[in-house]
């Protein structure tokens, strides 16, 4: 029999790998970085499936080789907060993980914790790119628009639309494949 340990730690890598291709296959690719995409899916899926510390790590394997295959770098705080934290940030929709779990198994209530558990990842993800583009991306900002406003706008617009991507992907998932989340 498998180990639980392998098991997760497998299914950790293989959403990871797939949420790093999905990342680079963009459905709007923004002309200052960012994309619309289904990257935060398989880092979600894993974050409600097995927690919080398992949805941040693969968030960070997804991260350091999003910087790696073509990242941008301009210090050390803006990788860190642009690929590092920003993506870490996906796996805290794992805070509701066994609330979200045991609604799937007792065909509970599992639309409110995957509402829950996306608000959680998305806010995360955009408080992290916002702090990046507060930090290192002002000169894109136009003449006379507050940075902060700047930056928060730019961000959303792929972040808001990743997130409920996610979340209806997932929530496909749990209507068709449960199994899958719960084994």
């Amino acid at each position: 029999m498998i180990n639980i340990k392998t098991k997760k730690m497998t299914e950790m890598v293989i959403s990871a790998s797939l949420a790093l291709i999905l990342h680079y296959v963009a459905i709007i690719q923004l002309p200052q970085g960012g994309n619309i995409s289904l990257v935060m899916a398989p880092i979600l899926f894993i974050a409600l499936k097995n927690g919080v510390v398992d949805g941040c790590v693969c968030g960070l394997i997804v991260g350091i080789f999003s910087l790696l295959f073509g990242g941008f770098f301009l210090s050390p705080l803006q990788v860190l907060c642009d690929y590092f934290l920003a993506f870490s940030a996906i796996g805290l929709g794992g805070l509701c993980s066994h609330q979200f779990i045991n609604s799937v198994k007792n065909n509970g209530k599992v639309k409110i914790y995957l509402i829950i558990s996306s608000l959680i990842s998305g806010l995360g993800c955009l408080i992290f790119h916002t702090i990046a583009g507060v930090a290192f991306y002002d000169a894109y900002a136009p003449k006379g628009i507050n940075i902060f406003w700047y930056a928060l706008t730019y961000n959303s617009i792929y972040v808001i639309p990743d997130t409920i991507v996610a979340a209806i992907c997932i929530y496909v998932l749990t209507g068709r494949a449960k199994n899958i989340l719960l084994k």
